[in-house]
């Protein structure tokens, strides 16, 4: 279900902060390992690399031939699950062994270089999910294995990260250890907290045109409804691809304000995607389908959900989305950068607005909300309000020192300005239809 809806935000309040009333996504409850009814917990054996888990898997590191005959001599291993790469030549497989005494055999490489490919690990969660039990997760050292397996037991009985670690202690599983390699450790992290975001899609991509723009992708997981936050038009073809590789239904084009170094892709996208809405502050004076205000809250499905913040000074227009998805999290267009801010010398800037408001509507939310801005020219993806609050160089100054350096920086203007302004008050030069 989409819907746009008000709520009561105060406009600059120290105060404001996030209750979740207004917001549909609902924190997982947390669930400790001692009190989920976990069946694997009763029985583990510990064999070198091998860990028999409660009946169900056998977790084993790389094994001769004579290993693997007696695994399966039994009868007892319905499928086998292997993480090295068995084309490779080196790594020695099982494949021959396994498919001779009738068991299914699967292979799906998984190594650090490709912790990061979600596609990937969650292709490896649903073959685990799906295997017929009892099963075999094997690679070299039993590391990657057990972390599978750990993930897979996590996000089954909805525990998170710290829960999860005490489960896979309590199962001996080698991904806890203190030897485990740390790119497996951090993949159970990351692949846990991904899990802990509630059924969201979530992607951060970058401008390579030439403005360094981030643009977000946001998803219901369960609906597929998508929005994108700041799409840019040289990089339409990307986002579309993106979108209908991950199947999604792309309802909304978020801009946190009327962009004047390159021209916004919400008038493209709309071209080219039926349905599809854009959106902007009704304060930016621009056109779209649907103009926010501060209070409005934007919804996706029963997950996502953003709350508009005006947050005016580096243009009259700019708002920021707040969310409590992903553990909370802001995106701040160019009214809060990672170590600086947006300029605020055009296009009905202030200093004196920019200072209050960065201050009332972003500072004034939890310090461990992440911070997303719409460029970063130095690499980094994401800051937190904490650090910002703590360590910006032009936003920790006072209101008088900050208003004197940013009337001083005297920079020349964006080379696109004379046709992305003009363009990004139509939606990208293309006519809204009403």
């Amino acid at each position: 279900m989409l819907s746009l809806a008000k709520s009561t935000l105060p406009l600059f309040s120290p105060q404001t902060s996030l209750s979740g009333k207004r917001f549909v996504a609902r924190a997982r409850p947390t669930v400790t390992h001692k009190n989920a009814r976990i069946s694997t917990k009763r029985q583990v054996v510990q064999m070198g690399m091998a860990c028999v888990v409660g009946g169900d898997f056998l977790v084993e590191g790389e094994v001769e031939p004579s290993k693997v005959a007696e695994h399966l001599s039994s009868g007892k291993y319905k499928s086998w699950l292997c993480l090295n790469d068995v084309a490779d030549g080196k790594t020695k497989c099982p494949k021959t062994l396994v498919e001779l005494a009738g068991v299914n055999f699967t292979s799906i490489p998984f190594y650090p270089a490709n912790f990061q490919d979600r596609e990937l690990y969650e292709k490896i969660l649903e073959t685990v999910d799906q295997m017929e039990k009892p099963a075999v997760i094997q690679c070299n050292t039993a590391a990657r294995a057990s972390a599978v397996l750990l993930v897979h037991l996590a996000r089954k009985h909805e525990l998170d990260h710290k829960n999860a670690m005490l489960l896979g202690a309590s199962l001996s599983l080698k991904c806890t250890s203190p030897e485990a390699p740390l790119p497996v450790k951090a993949w159970v992290k990351a692949a846990l907290e991904d899990w802990e975001n509630g059924g969201v899609i979530f992607r951060q991509l970058m401008d390579t045109s030439g403005s360094s723009t981030y643009t977000y992708l946001l998803a219901d997981k369960r609906t597929k409804e998508a929005l994108l936050i700041d799409p840019v038009l040289e990089m339409v073809d990307r986002d579309l691809a993106v979108i209908d590789r991950l199947g999604l239904d792309l309802k909304y084009c978020l801009n946190t304000h009327c962009h004047a170094d390159h021209i916004t892709g919400s008038g493209e996208i709309k071209k080219r995607v039926e349905g599809v809405k854009s959106v902007i502050a009704k304060a930016s004076e621009a056109k779209a389908d649907m103009l926010v205000e501060h209070g409005d809250t934007i919804s996706l499905g029963s997950k996502v959900a953003l709350s508009v913040r005006a947050v005016p000074g580096h243009t009259a227009g700019c708002v920021a989305y707040v969310t409590e998805m992903m553990g909370g999290g802001v995106f701040t267009g160019d009214a809060l950068l990672i170590g600086g801010c947006g300029r605020t010398d055009f296009q009905g800037g202030s200093a004196d607005a920019l200072f209050e408001s960065v201050h009332s509507q972003i500072f004034s939310l939890p310090d461990n909300y992440k911070v997303y801005p719409a460029h970063d020219y130095k690499g980094h993806m994401a800051s937190t309000v904490g650090v910002e609050k703590a360590t910006n160089p032009r936003l920790t100054k006072s209101k008088e020192e900050f208003k004197e350096l940013m009337d001083g920086l005297n920079l020349p203007y964006p080379k696109k300005i004379d046709v992305a302004a003009p363009a990004n008050l139509n939606c990208g030069a293309f006519d809204v239809p009403t």
